[in-house]
């Protein structure tokens, strides 16, 4: 017995308290993983669940926090970190948060900013990507970020607006919030409403249509649910670029396009031969 007691105490006693200083490290992302499944299992979870974990070459805990304790959470909340990453990935999203008025107050005031602070009203003046994407520490990047559907209203864009209503809520006014969800909702059917017009077109006038005019029409439509999505991330980051410049214009030109080849082939068909 007194045995067993001095081989407990001794275990107690080699094991780190919650409170010890961490190592210093360097550490890989198993290492990461296998400490924290144990101390956060909560993160854990959710990072595995996120797009991140999917991604190919995954963005791990290494990727966005470093090898090292040190400055692993001021690492990953600075926007340099994730739009490293997703520049080469998506640079359309990147470009269109770069363009809001939240990006150009980080832009001009984050150097002054203590980024050792954590992610909450009243640190920051304006929200980066990880305030909003990890808001609350939340892992699970993906989650409230709903898959683009150029032709249908989006499958859980309810609970995507309840969450992206929460996050917004935490700096502006409930009304404020709302009003914005409701513009923004109204700006992507509108986009679909065009999408699933150049569609009919094309689907009615397909028979009369030359090979080159449909390949056309096909090139136009492809480019309509680039634009779209335009629109989303646009409404998404507040980017009036991607709403409008690159978003409905952008629409409104591949609509009048497929309408002129189709108008153009029946001016032809309609020739005296």
């Amino acid at each position: 017995m007194p045995v067993l007691l001095v081989l407990s105490l001794t275990a107690l006693l080699m094991r780190p308290a919650l409170g010890a200083e961490a190592p210093d490290g360097p550490f890989r992302n198993g290492q990461c993983l296998s400490c924290h499944a144990g101390r956060s299992p909560e993160l854990v979870a959710a990072w595995k669940r996120s797009a991140h974990a999917r991604a190919a070459p995954k963005a791990d805990c290494v990727a966005c926090h470093g090898r090292t304790h040190d400055g692993a959470a001021v690492r990953a909340r600075r926007d340099a970190t994730c739009v490293a990453c997703h520049e080469k990935r998506d640079r359309a999203s990147v470009h269109s948060y770069a363009t809001s008025k939240h990006a150009v107050i980080v832009k001009l005031e984050q150097d002054g900013w203590d980024s050792s602070q954590p992610l909450a009203r009243g640190n920051y003046r304006a929200p980066g990507c990880a305030y909003c994407h990890m808001h609350a520490g939340e892992h699970d990047t993906g989650r409230g970020v709903s898959g683009w559907k150029p032709y249908a209203s989006t499958d859980g864009e309810e609970f995507v607006r309840e969450r992206t209503a929460a996050v917004c809520g935490a700096c502006h006014a409930p009304r404020y919030v709302g009003e914005q969800l409701a513009t923004g909702a109204r700006m992507l059917e509108l986009a679909r409403m065009k999408i699933r017009e150049a569609r009919d077109v094309a689907a009615r006038h397909h028979d009369a249509l030359t090979e080159p005019e449909r390949a056309e029409v096909a090139r136009l439509l492809l480019g309509m649910e680039r634009h779209a999505r335009n629109v989303r991330i646009g409404v998404a980051h507040q980017s009036p670029d991607y709403q409008w410049w690159h978003g409905h214009p952008a629409l409104d030109g591949d609509l009048l396009r497929v309408k002129g080849i189709v108008s153009e082939r029946e001016r032809r068909l309609a020739l005296p031969r």
